[in-house]
Formats: structure tokens, C-alpha cells, sequence
């Protein structure tokens, strides 16, 4: 992951788990209980984590969830919050080949520079079972820009148009199950559930 992005999350976990906590009550929430439906058994990793927001609510259906994430603030509080979690880089998830039933990662790869993108599917595709459910929520647009919209700290955010993901997922062997797309304000959320085949 981006150094500056990732001491970023380090140093405002705190100001990040209050911006970002409500998330699912303001926003559509269709794509995390449909993933819910489609993941009803095994154990899901849940990759760039956080805080564990979306950790805690797959946990509560019945599915047993680890968390990782390559702050280790972030780590710290979704332990806090009783969950299994591990600091690592997406890059090299630290887990053997097929330990998870379903991958979850909701905006977090927007983080990861686009030379990297394909590795760190690769490796998701690595971690997960066959059939498994890989959970994806990305910003659409184009390019990548530093932001500096959390307590004026930057982070790295790369934009991908749909066809891209697609084109993606597609190259990994994962079967598009559902796909949505939802505009909060400025932002035009990209949503795909897809299954390793």
C-alpha cells in the first residue's frame, strides 16, 4: 500500500472511525447484505479492514471474520472490538492458499497503486476457496489523486471506470454475481460481488 496513505490511517483512526462509522445507516447498504446472503458459512477476510465497521457486521450474522489491514492503529482498534486481526500488505497475504470462504474489501484497494492492482487480486484469488465470494467497492473515475480530506492528511485514491473492473475480475477467473453502483454525493461507488470459478 501507498507509505503515506497508510501512516495516514495510523496517525487518525480515531477521526476515520467517526467519519466512516454511520456509513451503511446514511448509504445504500444492498451490496454488504447481499454479500451477507452469499457468504453464510466459513470465515471471510476482511481486507483494509479499519476499524472493523464492516468486520462487525458480517460477524453478526454468523460468519466468523479476520481482519487485516496495513495500519497497525487499525488493527489495535478492530481488536479492540473482538476481532481476530492482522497487519499486513495486501500484496502478501500472509494466509495459505484457499483459508477463506469470502473475501470482503470495501474501499480499501482504492489505496493500492494501479501497477499493483493485479498482484493484489492475484492474491485474493489465492486466499479464496473455490466458489468463494469476493465482496469489491471501488470509486469510480479517472486517474489517482492525493487527497487530503481526512484531518487535511493525504491518502492515495485511485479511480477506475466499471468496464475496468470488469476487464479485472474477469482476468482472475472471478464470475461477476451482482454488480451496483450508488452516488453519495459527489462520489460514484462502483459495487461488485464475484465468485472464483
Amino acid at each position: 500500500m501507498h507509505t503515506e496513505t497508510v501512516n495516514t490511517y495510523n496517525r487518525m483512526v480515531g477521526a476515520y472511525e467517526q467519519e466512516t462509522d454511520t456509513f451503511w445507516e446514511e448509504f445504500p447498504d444492498a451490496i454488504i447484505r447481499k454479500y451477507k446472503e452469499s457468504v453464510r458459512s466459513g470465515v471471510v477476510l476482511d481486507v483494509g479492514s479499519g476499524p472493523g465497521r464492516d468486520g462487525l457486521i458480517i460477524k453478526n450474522t454468523g460468519v466468523d471474520v479476520v481482519c487485516l489491514d496495513a495500519a497497525r492503529s487499525m488493527v489495535e482498534r478492530a481488536t479492540e472490538r473482538g476481532l481476530p486481526s492482522v497487519q499486513a500488505d495486501f500484496l502478501n497475504l500472509p494466509f495459505a492458499n484457499q483459508s477463506f470462504d469470502g473475501v470482503w474489501a470495501y474501499t480499501s484497494l482504492l489505496h493500492v497503486d494501479r501497477s499493483y492492482m493485479n498482484r493484489t487480486l492475484r492474491e485474493i484469488w489465492r486466499v479464496l476457496v473455490p466458489n468463494g465470494v469476493f465482496g469489491l467497492g471501488m470509486i469510480e473515475g479517472e486517474g489517482e489523486e492525493i487527497r487530503y480530506s481526512l484531518g487535511g492528511e493525504p491518502r492515495l485514491f485511485v479511480y477506475y471506470q466499471k468496464e475496468d473492473l470488469r476487464e479485472c475480475l474477469n482476468s482472475y477467473s472471478f464470475q461477476i454475481i451482482h454488480f451496483e453502483q450508488f452516488k453519495p454525493r459527489t462520489s460514484n461507488y462502483l459495487n461488485f460481488l464475484a465468485r472464483k470459478v
